[in-house]
């Protein structure tokens, strides 16, 4: 049996690559910015900066990313950050470090939390675990199957998010990759995203970009996660669409594709094959299970 949600209606969410919202609210309302250092691989706004957004923009629902490994001399700035968060009216946060639960439950603070382990949320044992804790939300890995997922929303009552189309974070690594390539190579670093390929038979690529929190190693190829999405539709709560390094019309086609379809303009047929015209039919791990019992 199906495990009782708080909403029947699933709601696109947008990963936003900058601070106007006007072209994608007739799209959707809800959104997922990065907290000014302590994002990792989001457009990242200070809570001042948040602040405005949510005054601009009074129905919207915003939910701030704080997704990097929290340090002990992080704690104090941090604990400040969240009281501030905890007055504006965010959605919730997105956390990564266990340590945002322990301030937020320590500090009472009034803020609904997102479970957002990058590759970690992989079934409903770890959904109805956090949902215990106090999470209200679970981010679920990219690297799971829409098998699984549907598993998931069966038994466990934890809301949930799930990343359809974007170039998904593959790995992260506090180390200046890039610099120090840059470095050791003696060539000249011009631009702050790059492209890599494998030495292999089929030449994958890969975006690597750097920051001051260390270096992102994301997929080249847009993911496609459309035929999932469909499918999942009435098990899920949000649909995760990333702006991120995608053409700005591009993403605002596939948004006004996926919003048609969800009031029933665009049949999930005509939705699958429109989104495959426009980014191929790249589904990542939504079909290739990546874990096996041993016979």
């Amino acid at each position: 049996m199906q495990l009782p949600k708080e909403g029947d209606n699933l709601e696109l969410i947008i990963n936003v690559n900058k601070k106007e919202l006007d072209e994608f609210l007739k799209f959707t309302n809800s959104f997922i910015i990065g907290l000014e250092n302590y994002s990792i691989n989001y457009f990242e706004l200070s809570c001042q900066e948040i602040k405005e957004i949510l005054d601009k923009y009074q129905e919207i629902n915003l939910f701030v990313s704080i997704n990097k490994n929290i340090f002990n001399k992080d704690i104090p700035d941090l604990e400040s950050k969240l009281i501030t968060l905890s007055k504006l009216k965010i959605k919730g946060i997105l956390f990564y470090d266990l340590a945002i639960l322990e301030i937020v439950q320590r500090l009472k603070l009034d803020l609904d939390l997102v479970i957002h382990k990058t590759h970690m949320i992989t079934n409903y044992n770890i959904c109805n675990y956090y949902k215990d804790k106090g999470c209200k939300y679970a981010y679920l890995s990219t690297e799971i199957t829409a098998m699984e997922m549907d598993e998931i929303s069966k038994k466990s009552s934890i809301k949930l998010m799930a990343y359809f189309i974007g170039h998904p974070i593959i790995s992260h690594s506090k180390r200046k990759l890039v610099s120090n390539y840059y470095l050791y190579s003696k060539k000249d670093n011009e631009d702050n995203i790059h492209i890599i390929k494998e030495h292999n038979k089929d030449g994958s690529k890969y975006y690597i970009n750097e920051s001051s929190k260390g270096t992102n190693i994301l997929t080249y190829e847009i993911l496609n996660g459309t035929k999932a999405f469909v499918e999942l539709k009435n098990s899920l709560d949000y649909a995760i669409l990333d702006s991120n390094l995608i053409d700005d019309n591009l993403f605002l086609e596939i948004l006004d594709l996926y919003k048609k379809n969800l009031t029933e303009e665009l049949s999930d047929n005509e939705l699958i094959s429109k989104v495959n015209n426009l980014i191929g039919t790249n589904d990542g791990f939504f079909y290739l299970k990546t874990t096996y019992k041993v016979k």
